[in-house]
């Protein structure tokens, strides 16, 4: 049997191999390679491996995009372009405003906005400023006017300008972006059907990781991590057989409002959503030992939590964990979720990482790697079938 410290090391190693791939973003070649590596490990491991090509309207970041105060003092303030921006023509110029604030991923996320008009009182563009850490891309909501630019700016630039503006000082701005809207952006989600050792007469598990990232990043936290972490799930399910099948779904397009997971769900019959007892979803293991569960229904929350804190207890007694009720609709379970089904998502938030060029591969995120697979091959084993709840819809933009 393998030591901790061996899984660690071999989860490193796997993980610099994907990264090296560079960023993961759906509809480039960079999500086909990763799918190419996925793919041949998990072929290479003796699974029998299905694809789902996953179909979105494209959206294309551009080569650059910048942002620069110019008033009431001259600075350079680093920006991203959000997912679905519209371009700027040339360098844009205008005073900013403040609008109020902007929910993302359905309220997950609640950010400041501003809105920039021109000399004759026209609008231009929109800043996004972060509710906390450094500048990182998120995709807007439905509903967004993606003619005009929208940026994303850190949180303390943020505050610097609501706090101009709140003296009543006057902030300007020029911006650049070249995001432009063009064709299709195609990938795919990677499946593995897992049978259980024997007869049996429970249901399914799904778990579920997305293996895209946005553009700007490698992705080593997000989600290169779950990504490593469901391959070597994979590994062990095929060395030693669940008591019940589980489905692994690698999914794409994740950082594209759940494309991947809300087409896997969409191409499900009734008998497939009624055959599942639930579904896990990993994304973000990043460093620490603190873990946040996101679960629904509450009955299944509550049994998630005891069988994780009994786990905890003689495998991890440093854990602190924290749960969230309703489950967030800012990653793959929020699919499942709308679809009536059980879901439970856990992470190890490193936010700092989040959407960055500097979410690199480290010993950390290794570690909570491989203390994962037994985990999840254990949540697997023990918890018991969970309550339906009842459906909903997801706003998306397309």
């Amino acid at each position: 049997m393998t030591t901790h410290e061996e899984r660690a090391t071999r989860a490193l190693s796997d993980l610099e191999e994907l990264v090296a791939l560079g960023p993961r973003f759906h509809g480039t070649s960079g999500i086909h390679d990763a799918e190419r590596l996925l793919v041949g490990w998990l072929v290479g491991m003796g699974a029998r491996v299905r694809t789902q090509e996953v179909r979105t309207p494209g959206w294309d970041p551009g080569a650059s995009s910048s942002l620069r105060v110019t008033a009431p003092l001259e600075r350079a303030v680093p920006a991203w372009p959000m997912l679905w921006s519209g371009p700027a023509t040339g360098v844009v110029r205008g005073r900013v405003h403040a609008v109020g604030v902007q929910g993302l991923w359905g309220d997950s996320m609640v950010w400041t906005k501003f809105a920039v008009t021109d000399a004759d009182g026209a609008l231009v563009a929109y800043l996004h400023a972060r509710d906390g850490g450094p500048a990182a891309p998120q995709p807007l909501p439905a509903g967004s006017d993606t003619s005009v630019p929208h940026l994303a700016l850190g949180h303390i630039d943020g505050l610097s300008l609501s706090e101009w503006l709140a003296d009543g000082i006057t902030v300007e701005v020029e911006l650049a972006c070249e995001s432009a809207h063009a064709g299709e952006a195609v990938s795919r989600n990677v499946i593995v059907d897992v049978p259980a050792a024997g007869p049996q007469d429970r249901g399914r598990v799904l778990v579920s990781g997305h293996y895209d990232t946005f553009f700007n990043t490698p992705g080593a936290y997000d989600n290169g991590s779950g990504t490593i972490a469901l391959v070597h799930l994979v590994r062990q399910l095929m060395t030693q057989p669940p008591s019940r099948p589980v489905t692994v779904v690698l999914t794409t397009a994740e950082e594209w409002h759940l494309a991947g997971s809300r087409h896997y769900v969409e191409q499900m019959t009734a008998k497939d959503g009624e055959e599942l007892d639930f579904v896990l979803n990993v994304d973000g293991l990043g460093r620490g030992d603190f873990m946040e569960v996101f679960a629904g229904p509450e009955t299944f929350e509550r049994e998630f939590l005891a069988v994780l804190g009994a786990y905890a207890a003689e495998n991890r007694p440093d854990l602190r964990v924290q749960s969230r009720f309703p489950p967030t609709c800012g990653t793959d379970q929020g699919a499942f979720y709308a679809a009536g089904l059980p879901v439970a998502f856990y992470t190890f938030n490193d936010l700092h990482r989040l959407h960055q060029p500097e979410d690199l591969p480290n010993p950390g995120i290794a570690a909570n790697i491989a203390w994962s697979v037994p985990l999840l091959t254990h949540l697997v084993e023990v918890l018991p079938r969970a309550d339906r709840v009842p459906s909903q819809s997801l706003s998306i933009p397309f």
